[in-house]
């Protein structure tokens, strides 16, 4: 069982140094691989550049989840690093923060995790050779729609997919949910772990980790939920109450 860590002491006497913040690491969550009995909780900004807000709901969810992403559109990706440096400022280990779209081989001084769109890998197929790939870089993640997309995915490297949308989703209203028979489908297809998301709630955790899932993520289940904090941990009860 992984239990997350949080200096509460240093914190309230604000006499944890900025530096330390950056670059604190939690050694209970994985880096790369999963170890099989292990699943994770993701959260996603709202890609609605609601800065303040963020801010907010990470400081008291973070303790929760295993990585917030910040997935921002229409910001630069400066503007996604600033995003990610006030965050450690707050509290959040750089271990658990995700910036969506940034380089693999950038610093992470602020952040540890990049996740890539089927444009992204497909760009970077095209820039970066393959001999590279496996070189010293941070954690990636790519989104994946399809078994095919998936195992394009993991041959290219990545350390997990996001699938979806599983269930059906306000992000996504127009679009035909891919139901918990395609998740299946590609858990049992691929080796690296496939995070489940989608219209993902406390009481279908369940369902997605019966299918294969090794993880969750969420946007508005938890960002839009007038306790953002109380819905975090109402997700992770969900999953400690499956193991």
């Amino acid at each position: 069982m992984h239990t997350l860590m949080f200096d509460y002491d240093a914190h309230e006497s604000g006499k944890t140094s900025t530096d330390q913040w950056y670059k604190r690491t939690d050694k209970s969550v994985p880096t790369c691989g999963l170890e099989q009995d292990f699943f994770e909780l993701h959260v996603i900004s709202t890609n609605k550049a609601e800065q303040s807000v963020m801010l907010k709901a990470v400081k008291d969810i973070w303790p929760y989840v295993h990585y917030i992403h910040i997935r921002e559109k229409q910001l630069s990706q400066q503007e996604c690093f600033n995003w990610a440096k006030l965050m450690a400022e707050a509290g959040v280990p750089a271990s658990r923060i995700v910036i969506n779209g940034a380089n693999l081989y950038s610093s992470g001084y602020f952040y540890q995790g990049v996740h890539w769109s089927q444009d992204m890998l497909e760009r970077a197929k095209v820039m970066v050779k393959p001999e590279n790939k496996h070189d010293l870089r941070l954690r990636l993640g790519i989104s994946v729609h399809s078994l095919h997309e998936a195992r394009i995915a993991e041959e290219y490297g990545a350390d997990y997919l996001f699938f979806g949308h599983v269930y059906a989703s306000a992000s996504k209203p127009d679009s035909v949910a891919r139901g918990l028979d395609a998740l299946s489908e590609v858990c049992s297809s691929v080796k690296v772990p496939v995070i489940a998301i989608g219209g993902i709630q406390p009481d279908n955790i369940r369902a997605v980790r019966s299918a294969g899932a090794r993880g969750a993520a969420v946007i508005s289940s938890v960002l839009k939920h007038a306790n953002p904090a109380h819905a975090a941990a109402l997700l992770k009860q969900a999953v400690e109450a499956v193991k």
